[in-house]
């Protein structure tokens, strides 16, 4: 058995990363858009996600795309989450 590791009250940058068997506690988790994590078997615990740079230019996008009326463009086609409805509140 793979013993997990802990890593609290840390910035952790995602971008080109592998984070495997560990618990993120408390920490702070920043995407600026280089190519994804691969996340195997962690546990995030009162983490912050942070989108900087090129992520957070995409992120503003689709929001003003979804603003302008999109929204389903940018829920079912863009990001294909096909089963997906916002939460009735």
């Amino acid at each position: 058995m793979t013993k997990r590791q802990e890593v609290r009250d840390e910035i952790v940058k995602l971008d080109y990363s592998t984070l495997r068997d560990t618990n993120y506690i408390n920490c702070t988790l920043v995407f600026e858009g280089g190519r994804p994590p691969s996340m195997i078997n962690c546990d995030f615990i009162e983490c912050e996600f942070v989108l900087e740079g090129a992520a957070r230019n995409t992120q503003v996008f689709l929001t003003i795309l979804s603003q302008s009326g999109a929204s389903e463009l940018v829920v079912n086609g863009m990001l294909g989450l096909k089963n997906w409805a916002p939460k009735d509140g």
